[in-house]
């Protein structure tokens, strides 16, 4: 009888230790959230520092270009133009047709506008729109029809130089660079906060 007492009697529950057992969903979900609500934060800083870096990096080449065209124009005797539309900058000098035509090699070549950079000139204290970017069909058009480049800053053989303010901005940076010069020639780069710029 004793035996048969021991058969049917239920096995007690076995009680795992509190530091043994896993995590709750409730648990789980918390730990996913506070780890995307970090690398939303991070990924947000990164791009902004990436964006400031580039324009930093484009704002002192802006100027180390212009300090070149300057020199060029002096040593060589000619001419230098600047002209920008959305997409690119470049420097002209007059070609054998006696029009401007942009200087396809060395330092002074075209570049491309990195994104999400953006270039606002202004001239005499007026602003100057970005000039149209020439298509390929209107780039194969006879030389007679063909659209004339105009510069908008001038480098002259005398050392002189069109007075100009090019502001260059990057959206979601707070900072800015002004690229500046005068009549004279000199050149300066300084560093503004948005709520400066005109």
């Amino acid at each position: 009888m004793a035996a048969n007492r021991s058969c049917t009697a239920v096995a007690a529950p076995v009680r795992v230790p509190r530091l043994m057992r896993g995590f709750t969903l409730v648990e789980v979900m918390v730990v996913v959230l506070i780890i995307g609500i970090m690398l939303t934060f991070a990924t947000l800083s990164v791009g902004d520092r990436a964006a400031g870096d580039t324009l930093d990096l484009e704002a002192r080449r802006l100027e180390e270009l212009f300090r070149l065209a300057l020199e060029e124009a002096e040593l060589k005797g000619f001419e230098i133009g600047f002209r920008y539309t959305e997409s690119q900058y470049q420097f002209l000098a007059v070609g054998g047709e006696g029009r401007w035509a942009p200087i396809a090699e060395g330092p002074l070549r075209p570049r491309p506008i990195p994104l999400p950079l953006e270039i606002r000139l202004r001239v005499d204290g007026r602003p100057v729109p970005p000039a149209q970017d020439q298509t390929p069909r209107a780039a194969s058009r006879e030389d007679d029809e063909a659209p004339e480049l105009e510069p908008q800053v001038l480098f002259l053989s005398s050392g002189e130089l069109t007075p100009f303010s090019l502001d260059l901005t990057a959206a979601g940076v707070d900072a800015a660079h002004r690229l500046s010069g005068d009549l004279l020639g000199r050149l300066t780069l300084e560093r503004l906060d948005q709520d400066r710029l005109l």
